[in-house]
């Protein structure tokens, strides 16, 4: 199996291949350039490992929550590259990313994974996630809230130690989330290749009209001119 994954919800702009069991990526944090940066990427990608885009079997799309520019600048590549390739998708969300790469990067096995995503006015995208094994089960529903409001979901649904990862912990933090350590900031698309492998192998995989991000609200969140 050859995946390629792309991962544009937040600053960090990242492609991943799995090619059979060997995992390789580039990413570079930024804030404005995913559209400029991400085809040069996966080229190099690709180049790298000596396979063309026609040996592909499939591709990931991480559907965000996150920068709504960024998350349409990944999908919009993601679907022309199925449509030419007549490829199926693998849809992984950015919070899940995270909690994966938090648990990968972690000296310690929590009880919890704590997934936040700065969503800008006063609010956070939050994913909470029971450690079970190695798997990463979803309590609930990924979900966008105020930081209090956050705060009160996790201390009403987690009963054991935590770990966190992501922009948003930060303000989490500050409403009294204690003893949830930050492990890593920005999802990473080499984190959602095994998942999308079982997807794929579970025949979940979607067509390319079908492959569209996750947002989560639908209002937009802007900043005027002069606060950019």
């Amino acid at each position: 199996m050859k995946l390629l994954c792309i991962d544009t919800a937040t600053e960090n702009c990242s492609v991943a291949l799995l090619n059979e069991d060997v995992i390789s990526y580039k990413e570079e944090i930024t804030a404005h350039q995913h559209a400029e940066m991400l085809l040069p990427m996966i080229d190099e990608l690709l180049k790298e490992n000596k396979i063309d885009k026609k040996d592909l079997t499939g591709l990931a799309l991480g559907v965000g929550p996150g920068s709504f520019t960024g998350v349409r600048v990944g999908a919009s590549c993601v679907q022309g590259l199925a449509l030419a390739l007549d490829l199926k998708v693998a849809r992984i969300t950015s919070l899940f990313m995270l909690a994966q790469a938090a648990l990968a990067k972690s000296t310690h096995y929590p009880s919890y994974v704590i997934s936040a995503i700065d969503a800008r006015m006063d609010e956070v995208y939050l994913g909470v996630y029971k450690v079970v094994g190695e798997e990463l089960l979803l309590i609930d529903h990924e979900a966008v809230l105020s930081y209090r409001d956050a705060y009160n979901y996790i201390k009403l649904n987690t009963h054991g130690s935590l770990i966190g990862a992501g922009t948003g912990l930060t303000y989490l933090v500050k409403e009294g989330l204690e003893d949830c350590p930050l492990i890593c900031e920005y999802p990473s698309a080499m984190y959602a290749l095994t998942a999308a492998k079982k997807i794929f192998q579970d025949n979940l995989a979607v067509d390319a009209a079908e492959a569209l991000p996750l947002y989560v609200r639908n209002e937009v969140t802007w900043k005027k001119v002069s606060e950019q």
